[in-house]
């Protein structure tokens, strides 16, 4: 199935580059939105064109990847699937998951969520508020990073400082801490799980819904 890249940033670049050895992506702005032909757009812009994604998917049946948190997705009249990927690094999706099933496990115990990126990125990362959410933390209890001294201070290496994702749990209890840190540098790993994911979503006979890809894989 054809692969259609939504943005121009770092992350929308890298993955265009890297899906061109297993398939022939296709740039949004040079797609044809007037044909009929069934697809895979891959969302990893601003925002500025997903309505523009949502009607061409929900009019031809084709799948929309969201690599985002997908809270600005509408519940009402889907027509077309949609999975929202807040993540795309295998392992990190792994852990993700064991922390879905099993992240109430902690409701007694404190927990802290901290997430580093790159300095100019002003909103919460996706991953930090799925993390949140399988723990049952406030989105606004999470602790965000983005001064390059205190980046350099928990362990992103210099060349790494506008490419990095850091996520870090710390549960505690008397005597007792737990600390569950996840670290990306770099797009590689995002690259090969999303040619990973794109098979995955490819085999698979999905709804008209909005599903987590965590639930899919």
């Amino acid at each position: 199935m054809k692969v259609c890249i939504v943005g121009n940033g770092k992350l929308s670049n890298s993955i265009f580059v890297g899906l061109k050895e297993n398939y022939n992506p296709i740039k949004w702005e040079l797609f044809d939105i007037k044909t009929n032909e069934k697809i895979i757009v891959i969302h990893a812009g601003s925002g500025r064109q997903f309505e523009e994604c949502v009607n061409y998917c929900n009019r031809t049946g084709s799948i929309l990847m969201e690599l985002s948190t997908g809270e600005n997705i509408s519940k009402d009249n889907i027509e077309c699937p949609i999975i929202v990927c807040p993540n795309t690094a295998m392992p990190i999706l792994k852990m993700m998951n064991i922390l879905k099933i099993n992240g109430k496990t902690f409701s007694d115990n404190k927990v802290r969520i901290i997430e580093s990126h790159q300095k100019d990125k002003n909103t919460v990362a996706g991953t930090a508020v799925e993390i949140a959410k399988a723990l049952d933390i406030d989105n606004k209890e999470i602790e965000s990073i983005r001064d390059i001294k205190d980046q350099l201070d928990i362990g992103i290496p210099k060349d790494y400082l506008n490419l990095h994702a850091y996520h870090k749990i710390i549960i505690e209890d008397e005597g007792c801490e737990v600390i569950i840190q996840l670290k990306v540098l770099g797009h590689d790993a995002y690259v090969k799980g999303t040619i990973k994911l794109i098979d995955v979503i490819d085999s698979k006979n999905l709804e008209n819904k909005i599903y987590n890809i965590i639930d899919i894989i």
